[in-house]
């Protein structure tokens, strides 16, 4: 089930990074546009699309990094060991079980796999950081002053 749910994140950045590639590539048509075009002075249309562009641009070499980065993890179980980068884990939240992977990148992308809703959160998110090297049955708390019970780690 790890797997599909990594291939699955996998396919959602992949579309993000189709988005994003189409707005780079309209936004730097959009500033050779505006530069060419520009009437006065003070037309700042073209370097706002160029600023625009280069975010864009930012954004998808991020994306593809992230990617790549996915692609190439191995998914280890961590039934009873401590949890770290690559773990499924259920955590009761004050009554409702959540399904989160941790994994260094796509943090906050949910996918829905074998009818379960899958969140990814990263060891730098408050929820990751708490359960880094926890294992099975222990307790998190989050800053905010949630706690919860981990029932599972794989």
């Amino acid at each position: 089930m790890k797997q599909t749910i990594l291939n699955a994140v996998i396919q959602t950045l992949e579309k993000e990074l189709e988005r994003q590639t189409r707005a780079n590539m309209q936004s730097n048509a959009g500033a050779a546009f505006s530069a060419a075009g520009a009437e006065k002075q003070r037309d700042t249309t073209g370097i706002e699309a160029a600023y625009l562009a280069r975010g864009y641009a930012n954004h998808v070499q991020e994306l593809t990094r992230q990617i790549d980065e996915l692609k190439a993890l191995t998914l280890d179980d961590f039934t009873g060991q401590e949890i770290d980068v690559g773990a499924m884990v259920e955590v009761d939240m004050e009554g409702e079980v959540d399904l989160f992977m941790l994994l260094n990148c796509g943090g906050g992308t949910e996918v829905e796999v074998e009818g379960r809703i899958v969140t990814v959160i990263t060891p730098e998110s408050p929820l990751g950081s708490r359960l880094m090297d926890n294992i099975e049955a222990g307790f998190v708390e989050l800053p905010s002053g949630v706690t919860g019970i981990i029932l599972a780690a794989y």
